[in-house]
C-alpha cells in the first residue's frame, strides 16, 4: 500500500481527485491539504505521516515552487506528482529540476491515473522514498542546581533558531523548578507536563498548536511548580518521537537529579552537555554525574561545559578541571553577570555581541556539523527527471 499526501488549491480539486483516488486499492491518502499549506506545515505532515509520494496542484506555480524547494531540501529525491495547471516550457523545466518526476493533466482521467501509480510503484522498487532525518537531542545536564545550565540551553536554543536557521525545540524538563517560562515571558502557554498528559492523542498538529514562541525557537516550558507524581515513561517516549520528527534538534534542559525522567532523555540524547562552575563544589558533583553516566553506558555521549570561567590567570586551569572531572573541557564560557542580567530583564537570551554571546554561538555551530540543508542532492540523469501519462490549516490557540 502506497502512502500519499494531496495538496490541492480548490476544495472541487480536492473532491475530484479524492473520488478517483478512493477506486484505486494501492493508494492510500493520509492528509489532504486544501490549499497550499506553508513549507514548514507540509514538512510537519511529511515527518509524521511518512507519505511515498505527493499529489500536488501546479495553479500557484510561485507556492509549488517555495514547497518543492524546502521539500527538495530535506529530502532529495522524493517522488511528487503534478497534476492541473497550464505547464509551459519553462515551468517544465523548473518541476524537473525540483524534482517532479510525473505528471497528470486536467481534468484527470481514471486510465491516466492509473498509468502514473503504476510507474511510481515501479520507481520506488527501485528508489525507496527517502526518510526525513530525525532530529538530534541534545541534553544540558547541571553538575548542581545554580550552575547556569538554563542559560546557556536556552541561549544556544536561540541561536539555533535565529542566528543559524535550525528548526529548534527547546523543552524544559526541570519539572521542579524550571526557569524558562519566566526567562523568555511565554505566558499561558502550554507546558510540557501538558503534552506528556496529552500523549496519547498527541500529532504533529496538536504540537504545534502547544509549542510556545520565541521568534524562531519554538518552547515547551516547565509548567507549574507542582509537577505530577508520576511521569508515563511510554507516553514520554511517544512524546519525544512525534518531537523528533518534526524538528532538526531538539535542545533539553534537565534538572540536576538523574531521576527515571531524566535518565530515560539521557539514554535518547545525541549528546549529552555536563554543565558545572569550575569551584571545589560543583567539580565534586560533576564528577559524580560522570560516575552515574558511566554506569549508564553513556560516558562517550558527554561534553563538558565549564561555565562562569574568570578571566585572566584567576580559578582553576582546564586541564584542572578535566582532571578533577574525569573528561576533558569542550567549551568554557566567560564570567559576565551584566550580561546575563540584561538578559533576563529583556526575556531573551544572552547577546552574541557579548563574549559570552560568541562563545554559545561557538557551541551551537558545532550542533549544526551536519544540517539537512547541506546534504548532497542527487544528481538526476535527464531521463529519470520526467514522466507524462500518455492516455493550510489555520492556527489553533492551545488552550490549557
Amino acid at each position: 500500500m502506497l502512502r500519499s499526501i494531496v495538496i490541492c488549491s480548490t476544495e472541487e480539486q480536492n473532491q475530484e481527485l479524492g473520488t478517483l483516488l478512493s477506486d484505486v486499492r494501492d493508494v492510500e491518502v493520509v492528509r489532504v491539504f486544501a490549499g497550499y499549506p506553508t513549507s514548514e506545515n507540509l514538512l510537519r505532515s511529511v515527518r509524521a505521516q511518512k507519505p511515498d509520494f505527493l499529489f500536488l496542484c501546479m495553479d500557484d506555480f510561485a507556492q509549488v515552487e517555495v514547497l518543492l524547494a524546502r521539500l527538495d531540501d530535506l529530502m532529495p529525491g522524493f517522488l511528487v506528482v503534478a497534476h492541473g495547471g497550464h505547464l509551459e516550457p519553462e515551468v517544465m523545466r523548473k518541476l524537473m529540476h525540483l524534482g517532479v518526476r510525473e505528471y497528470l493533466p486536467s481534468p484527470i482521467k481514471p486510465a491516466e491515473l492509473a498509468e502514473v501509480i503504476d510507474s511510481v510503484k515501479r520507481y520506488l522498487k527501485r528508489h525507496p522514498a527517502p526518510v526525513a532525518r530525525v532530529a538530534d537531542l541534545y541534553t544540558f545536564l547541571p553538575a548542581k542546581p545554580g550552575v547556569g545550565t538554563s542559560t546557556i540551553a536556552a541561549s544556544a536554543s536561540c541561536a539555533l533558531a535565529n542566528d543559524l536557521g535550525v528548526h529548534t525545540l527547546l523543552l524544559d524538563c526541570d519539572l521542579d523548578a524550571g526557569a524558562t517560562k519566566f526567562l523568555f515571558k511565554l505566558g499561558n502557554t502550554a507546558s510540557l507536563v501538558d503534552a506528556l498528559e496529552h500523549a496519547n492523542k498527541l500529532d504533529e498538529d496538536l504540537l504545534s498548536q502547544m509549542v510556545g514562541k520565541w521568534e524562531g525557537l519554538d518552547v515547551l516550558h516547565a509548567g507549574g511548580l507542582t509537577p505530577p507524581p508520576n511521569i508515563d515513561l511510554p507516553g514520554m517516549q511517544h512524546f519525544l518521537a512525534i518531537a523528533r520528527s518534526q524538528y532538526e534538534v531538539v535542545c533539553a534542559d534537565l534538572a540536576s537529579n538523574m531521576g527515571p525522567f531524566s535518565v530515560n532523555l539521557l539514554r535518547e540524547s545525541s549528546r549529552i552537555f555536563l554543565v558545572t562552575t569550575p569551584e571545589v563544589v560543583p567539580l565534586h558533583f560533576a564528577r559524580e554525574r560522570m560516575r552515574r553516566l558511566g554506569e549508564l553506558g553513556l560516558s562517550d555521549q558527554v561534553r563538558l561545559l565549564v561555565n562562569r570561567k574568570p578571566g585572566g590567570k584567576v580559578g582553576l586551569k582546564d586541564e584542572e578541571v578535566a582532571e578533577m572531572v574525569g573528561i576533558p573541557v569542550s567549551y568554557s564560557f566567560p564570567n559576565d553577570y551584566p550580561t546575563v542580567q540584561n538578559a533576563i530583564l529583556g526575556a531573551g537570551p544572552v547577546s552574541p555581541c557579548s563574549d559570552l554571546g560568541e562563545s554559545i554561538l561557538a557551541l551551537s555551530r558545532s550542533l549544526t556539523t551536519h544540517p539537512v540543508s547541506q546534504e548532497p542532492r542527487f544528481r538526476r540523469k535527464f531521463l529519470e527527471f520526467f514522466h507524462v501519462s500518455k492516455a493550510e490549516d489555520p492556527d489553533v490557540v492551545w488552550h490549557t
